[in-house]
């Protein structure tokens, strides 16, 4: 099979690739990803058995019907660069679906930044941890309020998707 991946099943198929590579998913994640590619018309026999998989789960099985579906659909595995930049728009889209949660998803869009050396058009992120240390554990010397923390939090997020839109 021709590989067809475009849009969100590129997005799905990145985090679950970051996930991979951070060595934190989960047997169900497989399982996750391959009705989200069962919904959007992939069919490969090996996608088709792992969408069925029920628990209690063999993170060894999985894992090989996970390897065996990727062959069959012919994805080309993501670098780990692509993961995290495809995560890190996704972390950006959830900011601003919820702002209530801009402060923990940011520490999570620092560690990746940091992660990947601190590229520089990411570099905003490194400044809003800084400001969020400051805030929380120093002495907040710039007097950031937590909303005024919260709206550059947004505003570098929204920033991030407009010029990283995917």
């Amino acid at each position: 099979m021709v590989n067809k991946m475009t849009g969100e099943n590129d997005i799905e198929t990145s985090i679950l690739y970051y996930k991979i590579h951070q060595s934190n998913v989960k047997p169900n994640d497989y399982i996750n990803w391959a009705l989200r590619m069962l919904e959007n018309d992939y069919s490969s026999f090996s996608l088709n058995i792992l969408s069925s998989l029920r628990e209690p789960l063999n993170i060894f099985e999985v894992e090989g019907y996970f390897r065996n579906a990727v062959s069959e659909l012919s994805i080309k595995e993501p670098t780990y660069t692509e993961c995290a930049e495809f995560y890190i728009h996704q972390l950006s889209k959830k900011i601003l679906e919820n702002e209530n949660n801009a402060i923990d998803i940011a520490y999570q869009i620092y560690e990746i930044v940091q992660d990947l050396d601190y590229p520089e058009d990411l570099e905003e992120w490194y400044n809003i941890s800084e400001f969020l240390d400051d805030f929380k554990y120093g002495d907040n010397h710039s007097k950031l309020s937590k909303v005024a923390l919260i709206r550059t939090i947004v505003n570098e997020a929204k920033n991030h998707l407009r010029r990283n839109s995917k």
